[in-house]
């Protein structure tokens, strides 16, 4: 990690020693980082598992039912029909909103054009033909409703779904677990053996001006070594909140230790230095 006179014995290793070493700091390395990262998400995930198995069925209703008939929508309720943003899911202290500053997560309202979206202060708004939704570009999206089919959506069959749904969420950890340590062990360990196929041949050309005599396959090898470093760098000032705002920062530190390496490898390699004593002649 910190001695590049170790890099004299990684020229003569075998590509398959380097890779196996690369393979198995990214094993490594992604469970440390995935048992880090679960740390951190898992205690409010499961807070926010708890308040959903316990207080969604209350955010539908009672008595509402939602109908879409012929890509249409109609309701048995007096409209528009608001839906508050769900702070009680998020956190036990909801803050209280005045009805000047509410903002919706749905409004339903049959008699609304979609011209009335900007208005209507919500997140999604639903007419009698369409649903509105927020789009960067245009200003707003529609979904239109003809091809929703015949639907009936009232507080029974909310609740059959949440009950057939919820219980997965105990699943939730282990699954989030494995997607963590899968992309950190293996999808991101293979986009650096892709950049690094870039940044040899920088290093390539780098050593033909320092007048060093090794191959581009020789390059890439030591390179799989010389991630460690630099990317445990990286991953500490990360931990300390440190992201320096320099573009290519990981490749640039990258860059310049392999020059400390090469730099080292125009010397000759350090002697060994036999402590056996020599046998003692025969009389």
């Amino acid at each position: 990690m910190f001695s590049p006179v170790y890099y004299h014995d990684v020229v003569k290793a075998k590509f398959s020693f380097s890779l196996k070493y690369f393979l198995f700091f990214s094993f490594v390395l992604g469970l440390i980082l995935t048992l880090s990262l679960t740390t951190v998400i898992l205690p409010p995930l499961s807070k926010f598992s708890g308040r959903l198995q316990t207080r969604a069925a209350g955010l539908y209703p009672a008595n509402l039912v939602i109908t879409i008939k012929q890509g249409q929508l109609s309701t048995n309720q007096i409209e528009p029909l608001h839906f508050p943003i769900p702070y009680e899911l998020f956190t036990d202290t909801p803050p209280a909103v005045s009805d000047q500053k509410q903002f919706y997560l749905l409004t339903i309202d049959t008699k609304a054009s979609i011209e009335d979206y900007a208005k209507s202060q919500s997140l999604v708004f639903v007419t009698r033909d369409n649903v509105v939704m927020r789009d960067r570009e245009s200003g707003y999206r529609l979904y239109p409703l003809k091809d929703a089919g015949n639907i009936v959506i009232d507080k029974q069959q909310v609740d059959l779904f949440l009950t057939q749904v919820l219980p997965w969420l105990n699943y939730v950890p282990w699954i989030l677990g494995i997607v963590l340590f899968v992309g950190l062990s293996i999808f991101l360990p293979m986009t650096r053996l892709i950049s690094l196929l870039i940044l040899s041949l920088v290093l390539l050309a780098i050593t033909k001006l320092m007048h060093i005599s090794l191959s581009y396959g020789k390059i890439y090898q030591i390179g799989l070594h010389a991630l460690t470093l630099p990317t445990l760098i990286q991953m500490f000032m990360s931990g300390l909140g440190f992201n320096p705002p320099i573009p290519f920062f990981n490749s640039l530190l990258f860059l310049f230790y392999s020059l400390i390496i090469f730099a080292e490898l125009r010397k000759s390699p350090p002697e060994v230095i036999n402590s056996t004593p020599p046998p003692t002649p025969n009389n």
